[in-house]
């Protein structure tokens, strides 16, 4: 059993944490998430202290302070990158880390694992980069449209943009600008083929991949998750895709943890997209979980336990589509109530209400809602979640869009 203070733990991981006997004290800041939530998290930790994470001296403070009172045999980060590096930076100064600094660099800077890729001619894919994104037409002679632009240091697709002409560029600079983003971005070639995720444990350094998610993307020029299909079925395409995933992960120096790692099948085979050293979002761990039985949430807390992080086991495929609805005013709902009641739908999230407005889907924070379901084939999950969206119909007055509900979900 350890003593851990984690970074902006959420509240499953507060709960396995404790349930496989660690003690958690929790460093979060009071403006990501809602008073509920964090009052929740504040029940459940064995300390928990607040701080402003957008301030660096604050935020070192507190830390530090943190393992002075709590003591703790790790500081561990596996949420949103923005703070991770900063937090690994302090553990590592006071010998408190599970990973080296340099590894969760290399692993969540979009541009440090190009460069480190390029370094070892692993998964190569051109690329050039920019201080900002005013710079971006000066480097686009270099490459054939279209090309894929994207900041570096945002995750969750924001910002990932399919750039067909240099007239694009400044409509992508709106969009960068509409996240109070002004760093360093990315442009690279446009990998053409099926997306997939790689869901990985590390085990001081013995990389296990738990398996393949297949990807369903939503419409150019955006980026942005439609849905995620695990496993993926297999072959040698998921084969090459592993050990793929597992050579960048040795080559990062990343020791203990999760990583989800995006790679496109090429014609030349594959492409890492970009890494994290976290889990996969999007309900990723639940769909492992439903068509695995492994629990990687807390097969992570069984590692840092010196434990086996667990077996896993084929029992089904689990899908996740997120709604795409027609934007504008919501005037009345239906379906919701007997689309939960399937024996296979587990989780079904629609948070719209009449009154409420939908808005337009140009990030994952504005998706409209999901369904995950699971199947005994992929091809009997897709159907399912394609019932799921005949049945769940929101009426829309003075429509925004004529996107059709349950549209940008096709496997």
């Amino acid at each position: 059993m350890s003593d851990l203070v984690m970074v902006m733990p959420y509240r499953a991981f507060v709960i396995k944490a404790r349930e496989e006997g660690h003690r958690i004290c929790a460093v979060w800041d009071p403006t990501l998430q809602t008073p509920d939530y964090l009052a929740g998290i504040a029940d459940l930790a064995d300390a928990f202290v607040l701080t402003d994470f957008s301030d660096p001296v604050a935020f070192d403070r507190t830390v530090r302070q943190a393992v002075r009172d709590f003591d703790p045999d790790f500081v561990y980060h596996i949420g949103a990158e923005e703070s991770m590096l900063a937090t690994y930076r302090i553990a590592e100064d006071l010998g408190k880390a599970v990973n080296p600094a340099r590894s969760i660099e290399l692993l969540n800077d979009k541009l440090q694992l190009r460069r480190l890729l390029a370094e070892h001619d692993l998964s190569p894919v051109r690329f050039a980069h920019a201080a900002r994104w005013q710079d971006v037409p000066a480097l686009l002679d270099g490459f054939e449209p279209p090309v894929v632009v994207k900041p570096t240091e945002l995750a969750g697709s924001r910002g990932v943009y399919l750039l067909r002409e240099p007239g694009q560029v400044a409509e992508w600079g709106a969009l960068l600008d509409s996240y109070g983003y002004a760093g360093p971005v990315l442009v690279e070639e446009y990998l053409r083929g099926p997306e997939y995720s790689v869901e990985s444990l590390s085990d001081h350094g013995r990389h296990q991949v738990v398996g393949v998610t297949r990807k369903v993307l939503g419409p150019p020029p955006l980026f942005v998750e439609a849905g995620h299909v695990h496993p993926a079925q297999a072959g040698p395409d998921t084969e090459a895709m592993a050990e793929l995933t597992i050579e960048m992960l040795r080559l990062t120096g990343y020791q203990t943890g999760p990583a989800h790692t995006e790679i496109i099948w090429t014609a030349a085979g594959p492409r890492i997209v970009e890494s994290q050293a976290r889990l996969g979002g999007d309900q990723i761990p639940r769909l492992v979980q439903l068509a695995t039985g492994l629990d990687i949430e807390r097969a992570v807390f069984r590692i840092l336990d010196g434990k086996a992080p667990g077996t896993v086991e084929r029992r089904a495929v689990a899908h996740i589509s997120y709604f795409s609805l027609t934007p504008g005013e919501v005037r009345a709902v239906s379906g919701v109530e007997e689309a939960r009641a399937l024996d296979y739908v587990d989780m079904l999230e629609f948070p719209f209400r009449p009154g409420d407005r939908i808005p337009e889907t140009v990030d994952w924070r504005t998706r409209h809602g999901f369904v995950v379901v699971t199947g005994e084939t992929e091809e009997q999950a897709v159907a399912r979640a394609r019932h799921v969206h005949s049945l769940v119909r929101a009426e829309v007055g003075e429509p925004v869009g004529a996107v059709a509900a349950g549209a940008g979900v096709t496997p």
